[in-house]
């Protein structure tokens, strides 16, 4: 069973799309033709210059073959923008996760240093915008229990966003990790009733503290709190389908499946997987 548990923990990092990018209310196409904006000359690179903060962030979002070039573009923002606060912060977000390379998988503990680093600097110097510490926290939380596999450490950035913002809806764009926490890509005919689920930064981080939890106390305390205030969310369905998957954990998780599914919430490949581990018990 425990074997169970862990497979479907590595599932679940697949079973539904990114959060971020397909969250965010941002704009992913330039409002303005490249070739008739002024051009700016920063650290080497000609980096054109938009007329607002937003379409400057948009443009350093795109894709870059160099790599350094995409952090001249980023960090152009910094000085063409100084108040922009917002897009600012979420430029500092992707400089952070630049630290991990083209692909995290393949970082070193050097690598998730320089990313720690930075997201601390980012809680730093965006004390007043919740939207952007929220993230940075999330970031911080991952690096130590999915990529350090420092559990103790991670845990607690998780528990500070419950705490501090359990209401701060998921909708600010920034590079997405392949973790478990994304949304369902819902397929023509197979959307639920409720097609406006919560998206919470709070209810993903509870979902994250189940899955990394060394005991039952802590596991169990973050499920009720899941239940009680985001139940009618995706993550709620993840967190009872991963309790499911081991006898340990089983029985906290069985007097909840009938009212979950009843809210309309999981798709269809969800609802059945939760209902296929419920047989067993």
């Amino acid at each position: 069973m425990k074997k169970k548990f862990i497979i479907a923990t590595i599932l679940s990092l697949f079973l539904i799309a990114p959060l971020l990018n397909s969250c965010s209310n941002e704009p992913t196409s330039l409002s303005f033709p490249k070739s008739k904006l002024p051009v700016i000359l920063f650290q080497g690179y000609k980096i054109p210059q938009f007329p607002t903060a937003r379409g400057q962030l948009n443009y350093a979002k795109s894709g870059f073959a160099n790599p350094e070039e995409k952090k001249a573009a980023l960090q152009i923002l910094f000085k063409i923008f100084p108040k922009a606060k917002l897009q600012c912060g979420n430029a500092a977000l992707y400089l952070a996760y630049i630290n991990l390379g083209y692909d995290y998988r393949f970082a070193n503990r050097q690598d998730y240093m320089n990313a720690i680093a930075a997201y601390h600097d980012v809680i730093i110097n965006f004390k007043a915008h919740p939207e952007i510490l929220v993230k940075a926290y999330w970031y911080l939380g991952w690096i130590h229990c999915d990529l350090l596999k420092e559990k103790k450490l991670g845990i607690p950035y998780f528990w500070h966003i419950v705490r501090t913002w359990p209401d701060i809806r998921m909708g600010i764009s920034s590079p997405v990790p392949w973790v478990s926490l994304v949304y369902p890509s819902t397929i023509k005919g197979d959307q639920p009733a409720k097609n406006s689920t919560n998206k919470q930064w709070a209810g993903i981080a509870l979902l994250e503290i189940i899955r990394h939890a060394s005991g039952k106390t802590e596991m169990f305390n973050a499920f009720d709190i899941l239940w009680k205030n985001y139940r009618n969310t995706v993550p709620t369905g993840l967190a009872i389908k991963l309790l499911l998957c081991d006898e340990r954990y089983a029985q906290k998780a069985l007097p909840y499946i009938e009212q979950y599914l009843a809210l309309n919430v999981a798709n269809k490949y969800l609802a059945r997987e939760i209902k296929e581990n419920a047989k067993e018990y």
